[in-house]
């Protein structure tokens, strides 16, 4: 085949897909919630990026500043002013800056969380669907225990139960990814000869932990005991929405004839699979993100967040709880706790919109209506 045919034939595939993202962005373009939340999303992504600029960062990037200049310490916080646009919480931390460094934490914890929840529940939900019986039970079960406990306490316990600093044993960790690789080269079929080689690495790391072990400390902050604790919480509501998606697409025609054509496992779940049933997970990814920004808000709020001076929504918030208790209180304070509260607020409000906004444009049960 010349190559001007190959060419060609590349046109004419993209052609429906093309045809298909025009359609997504005529929709998205139609619908004021979906600009509404992508342009709130976009407002956060703009102070994330152009923070230092914003607010020019005191020493450490991602510390709410003490502002040093005020010689006379005040415990109490002061309203706005023009020194201070958004006023500062007690200890004069201020506000501004907080708020504005904030919203990195906010896409840091609310990103990473959903990414690990994201990879951990699309390969345990796709092996237990489409390998079904033992392995499929073994796996919901244990999805199933960590449903059962409530999402926020159960978060609580491992911020509390995860030390500092963990001693990790390199050769263990490396045993075990490669006893995962053999178990997925034996489902999915590899070249024998890929598996030979795994196994081999795999019998020298394990004379590796007998003779040669090598140990490393991982320090973790309290933000990183956070961002892991919800995530070791979350994964388990993607496994299940992935699950059902992969058993509801794997028995269609079009899988049919891809497994007669002689397709590897691994070639149907990426190529037919995957592109099927992955919108719906998207789509609970994106309005998981506010919720999941909500979760660490209230855990810094209740004290086990973020590092203390830390530029952190919930943090802020939590500084301003002693100085509320009555009603003359809270008129002369309010800027402490409404300000960052508005910040979540807008926050998680602009990916519940783009959240539904996917969910009208992706879902095909919606989107030709």
């Amino acid at each position: 085949m010349s190559e001007r045919s190959r060419f060609d034939e590349f046109k004419a595939g993209m052609r429906p897909r093309l045809k298909e993202w025009r359609f997504m962005l005529k929709r998205m373009r139609e619908s004021r919630l979906a600009l509404a939340g992508i342009i709130i999303v976009l407002i956060f992504v703009g102070i994330a990026v152009f923070a230092p600029l914003l607010a020019p960062p005191h020493g450490d990037p991602f510390s709410v500043p003490q502002d040093m200049e005020i010689l006379v310490i005040q415990t109490s916080p002061t309203p706005p002013s023009t020194r201070h646009i958004f006023g500062t919480t007690d200890q004069q931390y201020d506000l501004y800056y907080a708020c504005i460094w904030g919203s990195i934490t906010a896409f840091r914890t609310g990103l990473t969380v959903v990414a690990f929840s994201l990879i951990v529940g699309l390969t345990i939900g796709t092996l237990a669907a489409m390998y079904g019986g033992l392995l499929d039970e073994a796996l919901m079960r244990f999805t199933d225990i960590i449903i059962a406990f409530p999402g926020l306490i159960l978060a609580m316990a491992l911020v509390i139960a995860l030390p500092g600093i963990f001693a990790i044993n390199l050769s263990l960790v490396f045993l075990l990814v490669l006893v995962v690789a053999s178990f997925l080269l034996l489902i999915f079929h590899f070249d024998k000869k890929i598996l030979l080689i795994v196994q081999l690495l795999l019998l020298l790391s394990l004379l590796s932990i007998l003779f040669f072990p090598v140990q490393m400390n991982l320090s973790l902050t309290r933000l990183d005991k956070v961002l892991l604790s919800i995530a070791l919480v979350g994964w388990p509501g993607y496994t299940r929405v992935i699950r059902g998606e992969v058993m509801r697409v794997k028995n269609e025609d079009f899988v049919e004839a891809a497994r007669a054509s002689g397709s590897s496992d691994f070639r149907i779940i990426v190529k037919h699979i995957w592109p099927n049933t992955i919108y719906p997970i998207l789509i609970v990814a994106t309005l998981d993100i506010g919720s999941i920004v909500l979760t660490a808000a209230a855990m810094s709020f209740i004290g086990l967040g973020a590092d203390p001076n830390f530029a952190d929504w919930g943090q802020i918030i939590q500084r301003a709880r002693n100085w509320i208790s009555n009603v003359d209180l809270i008129v002369a304070n309010l800027h402490a706790f409404l300000i960052p509260g508005i910040f979540i607020t807008f926050f998680v409000m602009g990916w519940n919109l783009l959240g539904d906004a996917l969910r009208d444009v992706l879902d095909p049960m919606l989107r030709r209506r």
